[in-house]
């Protein structure tokens, strides 16, 4: 008969492994509980990329979803559940012009939370990116 035994530590590194790893805020993740719309500033002129972000309310931004296509970027979309988290619950957008200047707009996280949880489809769910500033949110 073999005695086998399982220190605490090597249990610790089983229950790592076997842990998923910590997940960020992805695109489309979850359910859809919201809608966005994006009103640009004149002065951004031609639009060559925009993203949009998970934001902790501070300094840090995770990429979330291009939303860019062939045609343009979406000047409306559905927002899903799983586009935020605890560690980020705010969104920003931000487009980059032609000449390679990058704007933002952001949502606090009170106003995310807000709209996630008004009833879908009313005017209480729609965040609105209108309000454009030449740098990333900070502290």
């Amino acid at each position: 008969m073999i005695n086998t035994r399982i220190t605490p530590a090597l249990t610790l590194a089983f229950v790592c492994l076997a842990a998923p790893a910590m997940a960020e805020p992805q695109c489309s993740g979850g359910g859809y509980v919201a809608d966005a719309v994006v009103v640009p500033a004149t002065e951004i002129g031609n639009v060559t990329v925009a993203t949009q972000y998970a934001w902790d309310g501070g300094g840090r931004l995770v990429d979330v979803c291009n939303l860019l296509t062939d045609s343009g970027f979406f000047a409306t979309w559905s927002l899903f559940s799983g586009e935020v988290d605890a560690a980020y619950p705010g969104i920003c957008v931000s487009l980059t012009n032609d000449a390679g200047e990058e704007w933002f707009s952001c949502q606090t996280p009170e106003a995310t939370t807000a709209a996630f949880n008004a009833t879908p489809g009313t005017e209480e769910a729609i965040l609105r990116f209108e309000e454009w500033a030449a740098e990333a949110p900070q502290l």
